[in-house]
């Protein structure tokens, strides 16, 4: 018995040529917060290499206000399925550069690791922090659970960071919230999304973080 194999099938081309997709065609108004949410993340680095923990400070808790109206401000505008899709991916790849490198980033420029044993365990602690946050953010865009958050959602991490950095810690401390936060990430603990008064609590917070660490600036 003789087996035909079948052909794979070859796109039409003109069709093909006629569609263009390009990166440049997702970007978008609606993910204007997300896109700056971004930019205090590398800057938060950046300040904090250049020796300025409270603006650096500052700006993990800017991020993380803004994180948590960007969905409400992308919604505001008219948008393509494909764009809004565009935009719930483009916000956790934001968030793990912002939530996850930024604070490795400015921690290792204000509390770097010091030699030795307590050096191995700094990465080693850094690496689980990492780790669970990409994770947390996978484990977030696949259920889309409406009524409550299981683990510590990035954005509270971030204002974790930022208010630690008002006592400046150094490194033994550095050591310790990395390894509490991946666990908090991670830990199947359910927590009920917040009402507009828990997210005004949330949004004082961050204020709060930010006017003190601007006080404290040199």
């Amino acid at each position: 018995m003789r087996v035909q194999l079948r052909r794979p099938r070859v796109p039409d081309v003109p069709a093909y040529r006629a569609y263009r997709p390009s990166p440049a065609s997702l970007l978008h108004v609606s993910n204007a917060i997300s896109y700056l949410s971004l930019v205090f993340g590398a800057m938060a680095i950046a300040t904090a290499q250049s020796g300025a923990p409270h603006l650096a400070g500052a700006l993990l808790a800017a991020a993380a206000v803004a994180d948590t109206f960007d969905g409400k401000f992308a919604r505001r505008f008219a948008r393509t399925p494909r764009q809004a899709r565009a935009g719930g991916d483009l916000d956790s790849l934001v968030d793990a550069c912002v939530f996850g490198m930024a604070p490795v980033g400015v921690m290792s420029a204000l509390a770097p690791p010091v030699g030795g044993v307590a050096g191995l365990l700094w990465w080693l602690a850094a690496a689980c922090y990492l780790i669970a946050v990409v994770t947390r953010l996978t484990f977030f865009n696949l259920e889309e659970n409406p009524l409550a958050f299981v683990g510590v959602p990035t954005p509270a991490i971030a204002l974790i960071w930022s208010s630690l950095l008002l006592v400046r810690p150094g490194a033994g401390v550095a050591t310790i919230t990395f390894a509490a936060c991946a666990v908090a990430m991670v830990a199947p603990l359910p927590i009920p999304r917040p009402r507009p008064a828990g997210l005004a609590l949330f949004a004082a917070w961050g204020a709060a973080a930010m006017v003190l660490h601007v006080l404290r600036a040199p």
